[in-house]
């Protein structure tokens, strides 16, 4: 059960270290997906918290070049 537990955990860490694959569409979401990029070069939180960042950023970026089609 330790075992399942460790893997479950280190697929959990892949999972958020692999980034997103959001291919804007529109200029609005380039920029966004840009802009998300460069506020986590400056990132200075935990691996965990930078990726949460990330993550929402991301998707917010994924909307906005959604809506700005």
């Amino acid at each position: 059960m330790k075992k399942l537990l460790i893997c479950l955990a280190a697929l959990a860490m892949v999972g958020c270290a692999a980034g997103s694959n959001f291919a804007p569409k529109t200029q609005a979401g380039a920029q966004c997906k840009a802009q998300c990029a460069q506020n986590m070069s400056m990132c200075r939180g935990s691996s965990y918290t930078c990726d949460r960042a990330a993550s929402t950023c991301m998707n917010s970026c994924q909307e906005l070049d959604a809506l700005s089609k």
